[in-house]
């Protein structure tokens, strides 16, 4: 068993399960996207939440000795979501997805200056796990283009909606240049997807607090 197994742990929930997992995830996006990385994102005080932190927005967290370390959030396409809302223009390519089986994926992101690289590869396991256990077609998102690479060198398969564009500037007047696209779940290197249930299997215990017959904690 891992020397980490004790002190990290993944959280699949929402505000309605657990009310502060909203806010303990928007205290994380502030330090990480605000203060860390410079965008320029509209606060509550000490927390980063937008029009798309809503009840039915489910959120992926990883914790190690009850700190949040990384985590996204994840919203069905059904819903009002960030990129078909907000950046509708990096849609020329392809029509964006209102469909039960595609979920947006946004606010992804490590907060961590040690084993950086570890932990990113452990959230992108958890988000592969949300993914299958719920029979996810294709994940939406928008990453910028180093984002975009590092997917495709991990061997991620991705599908852009539309060329690159600008999605605004961060705190030092640099453009950020984004992309929109999904992540088609049946395309990804099946040796890939064994090898990420592998870590979820050795190095995290994942609660499921929105599984369908109940709560369930489980390791997967």
């Amino acid at each position: 068993m891992s020397k980490h197994k004790r002190s990290r742990k993944a959280i699949i929930t929402t505000q309605v399960l657990r009310p502060s997992a909203k806010e303990e995830f928007g205290a994380f996006r502030k330090a990480l996207f605000v203060d860390q990385l410079g965008w320029n994102l509209t606060l509550h005080g000490e927390l980063e939440i937008d029009e798309f932190d809503t009840d039915h927005t489910i959120y992926c967290l990883i914790y190690e000795y009850d700190k949040i370390i990384s985590g996204f959030r994840a919203v069905m396409t059904t819903f009002p979501y960030l990129v078909k809302t907000h950046f509708s223009y990096l849609g020329t390519t392809r029509a964006f997805p209102s469909r039960d089986d595609y979920y947006e994926i946004s606010r992804f992101g490590v907060l961590s200056t040690e084993n950086r690289l570890d932990i990113g590869l452990m959230t992108y396991a958890l988000m592969f796990h949300f993914a299958l256990k719920r029979n996810i077609t294709a994940l939406v998102a928008i990453a910028d283009l180093g984002h975009e690479r590092l997917l495709r060198a991990m061997g991620i398969r991705t599908r852009r909606y539309g060329p690159p564009g600008i999605v605004g500037v961060d705190a030092w007047g640099q453009p950020i240049v984004s992309v929109a696209g999904d992540i088609p779940i049946a395309e990804q290197p099946q040796e890939f997807i064994r090898l990420l249930s592998t870590l979820c299997e050795t190095e995290l215990e994942i609660t499921d607090e929105t599984h369908v017959l109940g709560r369930a904690s489980v390791y997967a």
